[in-house]
């Protein structure tokens, strides 16, 4: 049994935000050309909104060929199997694994997962960043090999 989802799959493709991004980078930069023109110069402040208004529009372009802007950062996934227990919401969230093998009890409270380990410690996972459907998926997947593997839990 085994859950492996990559939070980041590729989504639809967007012609019209493609569209949009290319038109808003279009037009920032006629005005950052019409300013060039009209004084001679470009002051501070056109710079920093042509910057952002660059970034905005690369963000909007990458999305609209179907990828998510986030995961030029990073990963992120649910990846639960007989081994393992491995989540991470986003590509700015650190991720949280625990090995069956190490797994006591389990428990869970309230978008969270409790696991007192073999070594006496206690480790938190945290659901609560995870859509309600996924958390069912997580709980139903984790519940089946904790009855699996004997492990004690409230699930």
């Amino acid at each position: 049994m085994e859950l492996k989802i990559d939070l980041y799959k590729e989504h639809k493709k967007s012609l019209l935000k493609i569209g949009l991004a290319i038109l808003m980078f279009l037009s920032v930069s006629a005005g950052i050309i019409a300013q060039f023109i009209r004084k001679g110069s470009i002051d501070t402040f056109s710079w920093i909104i042509f910057g952002i208004f660059t970034m905005s529009s690369i963000a909007n372009f990458v999305e609209g060929l179907g990828y998510r802007f986030e995961s030029l950062f990073g990963k992120a996934y649910i990846w639960i199997n007989d081994k393992f227990i491995s989540l991470k919401p986003s590509a700015f969230n650190k991720g949280q694994q625990v090995n069956w093998n190490e797994i006591q009890s389990i428990n869970y409270k309230l978008n969270r997962f409790i696991i007192q380990k073999t070594d006496n410690t206690t480790q938190i996972v945290d659901l609560s960043k995870f859509e309600y459907v996924l958390n069912m998926k997580i709980k139903e997947i984790i519940t089946n090999i904790a009855k699996e593997k004997n492990i004690k839990n409230n699930l």
